[in-house]
């Protein structure tokens, strides 16, 4: 196995540095996810023996940002240049404080096809039951919150159903309203959502408001109308 001395990078460019980045909010939304049993690692082949430039729960390994590569790394370094695999894992090792870690290694490249990164996902496998289900479970903080509710849909027909849904829902609740004016409150909401510029959606809305097409395209056309005026008023 090669050392971190022997490793040859070349400089990065900054688009190099701009790729590797974006996964730093990647890093970060798994963090969250899994909470303080899951270590998450951004590392950076531009100075192997600084390479963590990001880490969430660092505390699982005792690492920082500034920590070098691992043996491990150095060896999945050198599997990548012979295999094709993005994804190494899962594989179990064991932190010399005695956690047991179930890992996965995503490997990040460059434009050009040249690897430049790991994305690291450390799964502390030793921590109690009670601390896991603690870190994935709701706190009463989140709880004060109204739960947010999330259709999964299987097709954009569904997805448009649903969001069609949600807003009719809403905007009946509001009394003393005309069946006209929920209708355009409908539409509204669902152009503000983006929902029209899927293919397929006013001939969907349509058929659930009863009405033609042509009538949700005149809806689209006065609300995009108020806010060319709106916009008009406030230059």
């Amino acid at each position: 196995m090669e050392s971190i001395d022997e490793i040859s990078v070349q400089p990065f460019s900054s688009e190099d540095r701009e790729i590797l980045a974006s996964y730093q909010v990647v890093a970060e939304g798994i963090g969250r996810v899994f909470g303080d049993c899951c270590e998450v690692a951004l590392h950076s082949l531009e100075d192997p023996s600084s390479s963590v430039v990001s880490i969430e729960h660092g505390e699982i390994t005792g690492r920082g940002v500034g920590s070098p590569l691992t043996d491990l790394a150095l060896e999945i370094l050198g599997r990548s240049r012979i295999t094709n695999e993005k994804v190494i894992g899962p594989y179990f090792s064991t932190t010399d404080t005695g956690k047991r870690l179930r890992s996965v290694t995503m490997l990040i490249h460059s434009r050009a096809g040249t690897l430049i990164g790991f994305l690291c996902v450390n799964l502390d496998l030793s921590a109690p039951l009670t601390q896991f289900m603690t870190a994935l479970l709701p706190k009463e903080t989140d709880l004060a919150h109204d739960a947010l509710k999330e259709n999964y849909s299987r097709s954009v027909d569904d997805l448009v159903k649903g969001a069609f849904y949600k807003s009719m829902s809403r905007v009946n609740q509001a009394t003393g309203v005309s069946p006209i004016e929920k209708n355009r409150q409908i539409i509204q909401e669902l152009h503000e959502l983006g929902i029209f510029t899927i293919k397929g959606s006013v001939e969907s809305v349509a058929a659930e408001l009863g009405v033609s097409k042509f009538t949700i395209y005149n809806y689209l056309r006065d609300i995009k109308g108020r806010a060319m005026e709106t916009e008009k008023t406030n230059e």
